[in-house]
């Protein structure tokens, strides 16, 4: 259970927005500290106080992997750990009840969407949020710091000016006729149900109320409602989505309606629920989840957040700010092409999952892509590669591609360059994506590991290929011990040998013919064989466990946790292809842990 303290520093007098704890479900009553940078307790009324900050400190750190940092805020990204995800469910389960802190894109969302006519007219300076080890910005465990808490204080005057500015008369109309306690009653009733979620409680509408008069003493209308809005912003009742429910007496706890209608919400558009989400929040009836969910699906919004999700899934958004040195010193240059590359990908499963409703399969097999003109001139020009890749008939139209040449998202070029180094193609962190993503296998790398020299000459190596086997041991069997974890994933990133750094495709590296056969490990222990990433693709989605790890990981990124089990339900469809990925996502929806929580968590 955590405790959030945030505070407001005004020009008169300052809200100081108490914490809420996890075991309330409601606001509570504490009171804010009084001067310097101070941390409160208890509720989330405005008090008076200076800057203050919840527990841990700016940004999570680790060691070694991929992962999440202890300790901080959502505030820069921190690194180790190693994630773990159940399997071999037998039902789904509830988790525990949370607190869980809106990411800096949630938060952005919200604010633009509740007072739509000053989007361009504030700005937001907040912090990247923490990943998680199984890779995600939505962990439901970030609290926060001191970083993040002067940020939102930033951004809360921000939006509170520039509300408060020329279209203060336009969304507050009494504001020119009668500026007045009434008035500002309005105001809070209409903006803390948008930024709370929920009605305001009569206790908080007093305090605020209270604030705004002490205010007004000292300033003007405007001003006071000003800082009002700021401290409104800071409320926990803002910054984090309430899933803790009402203790039902049969160790579990039932999330409310407006409770189900903000993690709708969030879950499936990224942003705050609109009028009519929490009209139907009011009215107690919310209706088909599962039907809601696929809907919202289906907006412009709703295919923002499955799209995020397969890019910390797969992990290739990072493809437009990489350095490919030895392709930019020809053209095409990689860096002329970085950005199509992650916009072909966006294309690609537009076109895959949302407009073909398909399946982990149909994502990893299929023969088409979408790239740029540019980009399709880019990938013909791979070493020792003599033909041609098709031309779209515009940006981003769809293509089949040539055979031999790859297939599905892993053949793309924001997959293949975003898990290669700077100057080579790199077996290992392209074998370890199956390896964690649709095995569902977790390692922790060993401390103090250099890095592989790529540019020395190494007697008997001539492709990179070569110097992997030579630096992990893979070629001395039982005698190898960098091979007892190498054995694993590298030889499931030979069959992308027949790629460079920058995603394209190839035959020779340097003067020397490339390698892409191999045999690897499966999930289950047994051997797989292939010549290429097309045989390679071919093997993956024969077995059954990579779509129930896929399942597992959209409960992850959908719940913000990894508790064990919380959307086994639409595995059995998603793995026979009954139904897409989109399906599968929206059925989460009617999982038990949407509305449910463990009560003895």
């Amino acid at each position: 259970m955590r405790r959030l303290a945030l505070g407001l520093t005004g020009l008169l007098a300052a809200g100081a927005i108490a914490g809420c704890s996890a075991s309330d479900a409601g606001p509570g009553s504490g009171s804010g500290g009084s001067g310097g940078r101070t941390s409160g307790s208890g509720g989330s009324n405005p008090g008076s106080g200076g800057r203050s900050s919840g527990s841990g400190g700016n940004s999570g750190s680790g060691s070694g992997g991929n992962g999440s940092g202890s300790g901080g805020d959502s505030g820069g990204t921190g690194s180790g750990g190693s994630a773990t995800i159940a399997l071999a469910c037998n039902s789904a389960a509830m988790g525990s009840p949370s607190l869980r802190l809106l990411t800096r894109n949630e938060l952005q969302n919200s604010l633009s969407d509740v007072f739509p006519e000053v989007k361009s007219q504030w700005s937001a300076s907040l912090p990247s949020n923490t990943i998680s080890a199984e890779g995600f910005d939505n962990d439901q465990s970030a609290t926060v710091g001191a970083q993040l808490a002067s940020s939102v204080l930033d951004t809360a005057t921000s939006v509170a000016t520039a509300v408060t500015g020329s279209v203060l008369s336009s969304l507050l109309p009494c504001s020119s006729s009668s500026a007045d306690h009434a008035c500002a009653e309005t105001f809070l009733n209409k903006y803390g149900q948008k930024l709370f979620r929920r009605p305001v409680s009569s206790s908080e509408h007093d305090k605020y109320l209270a604030f705004f008069d002490a205010s007004k003493t000292k300033s003007d209308f405007k001003t006071a409602l000003k800082y009002m809005l700021i401290a409104m912003i800071q409320s926990p009742n803002t910054l984090y989505r309430s899933e803790i429910g009402t203790d039902m007496g049969n160790g579990t706890r039932k999330l409310n309606a407006y409770e189900q209608i903000t993690e709708l919400a969030y879950n499936y558009t990224g942003t705050t629920p609109t009028d009519q989400m929490l009209q139907m929040a009011s009215s107690g009836n919310l209706g088909d989840l599962t039907s809601m969910a696929k809907s919202l699906l289906a907006t412009d919004q709703g295919k923002a957040v499955l799209q995020h999700f397969f890019e910390q899934y797969f992990d290739y958004a990072n493809v437009t700010s990489m350095s490919k040195p030895n392709i930019d010193s020809t053209s095409p240059k990689f860096s002329d092409v970085s950005d199509d590359m992650l916009n072909e990908t966006r294309a690609f499963i537009d076109n895959i999952v949302f407009q073909k409703n398909g399946g982990l399969k149909e994502l990893l097999t299929s023969n088409t892509t979408n790239p740029s003109k540019a980009l399709a001139s880019y990938y013909s020009t791979g070493n020792g590669y003599s033909g041609s890749f098709p031309m779209p008939s515009s940006d981003y139209a769809s293509v089949t591609r040539p055979s031999g040449l790859g297939v599905g998202i892993m053949a793309q070029g924001a997959f293949l360059a975003s898990h290669a180094a700077p100057t080579n193609d790199s077996p290992t962190k392209r074998g370890l994506i199956p390896y964690r993503k649709l095995y569902c296998k977790q390692i922790s790398p060993p401390a103090n590991v250099p890095s592989l020299d790529t540019t020395a000459p190494v007697t008997a190596t001539h492709t990179t290929r070569d110097r992997y086997e030579m630096a992990h041991e893979l070629t001395q069997g039982a005698n190898g011990a960098c091979a007892g974890c190498h054995k694993l994933f590298d030889p499931i990133g030979f069959g992308f040998e027949h790629f460079d750094e920058g995603g394209r495709y190839r035959t020779k590296e340097g003067t020397y013919d490339v390698n892409s056969a191999a045999t690897a490990v499966a999930a289950d222990g047994s051997q797989i064989m292939f010549t290429d990433e097309e045989s390679l693709m071919s093997d993956l989605v024969a077995q059954p466990v990579i779509h129930e790890c896929m399942a597992a990981y959209l409960a992850t990124f959908s719940y913000g946790t990894n508790d064990a089990c919380l959307g086994s339900d639409p595995v059995p469809d998603l793995q026979s292809g009954k139904i897409g990925i989109v399906d599968a996502f929206a059925r989460l929806a009617a999982e038990p842990h949407f509305t449910q929580r463990n009560a003895s968590q």
